[in-house]
């Protein structure tokens, strides 16, 4: 009852794992076999257990950090930011590994509850036009939303950090939402 204007910003976990999606993309016996391998685990436990070498581990691994956010750092900022985000207790890794069923699909997808969600309610979804994230999502939720205002916004030349990739327009996006409902 507080909500004016819900902003989805790569909004992940609503669409339905396809039945056909391992006969779509078939995914191959060493990848299954690492998944199960790895599953016990949180993602960045490396990152974690290197301890003091995991900025550097993140520095090796990622340099295209440095190179893209050139413009707005000439040091290690953005490489830093990556490792103390997700050195830290899992937190929000823990919850996102309880979340999802195999291959990163929703274990009980938003598509499914978002019409229970007050009508009356404002939708915008923001996505990165290179993004992995499902942009069609938008779409769905306006056919399960039909008396509601749902609107989809394609951030182009942003892929799935569209708040970092495209920040000048994603927050001017973000701005103009916010000023409507004011």
């Amino acid at each position: 009852n507080r909500v004016k204007h819900l902003i989805l910003v790569e909004p992940w976990g609503f669409p339905e794992r396809p039945d056909n999606a391992e006969h779509e993309r078939p995914i191959p016996i060493w990848i299954k076999a690492l998944g199960a391998i790895l599953s016990p685990f949180n993602p960045l436990a490396g990152l974690r257990i290197a301890g003091p070498f995991g900025l550097s581990l993140v520095q090796r691994l990622r340099p295209d950090f440095k190179r893209k956010y050139s413009s707005m750092f000439d040091d290690n900022t953005v490489a830093e930011y990556i490792y103390h985000c997700n050195v830290q207790s899992p937190s929000g890794e823990t919850a996102f590994k309880n979340m999802t069923i195999p291959y990163g699909w929703a274990k009980r997808p938003m598509l499914q509850r978002i019409s229970q969600m007050d009508q009356d309610i404002p939708i915008t979804v923001v996505y990165g036009a290179r993004s992995c994230i499902d942009g069609n999502s938008g779409s769905t939720i306006q056919s399960l939303r039909p008396n509601s205002y749902v609107k989809t916004i394609a951030i182009l030349g942003a892929g799935h950090y569209v708040y970092a990739d495209q920040p000048e327009d994603f927050n001017e996006k973000v701005k103009d939402i916010c000023d409507s409902v004011d």
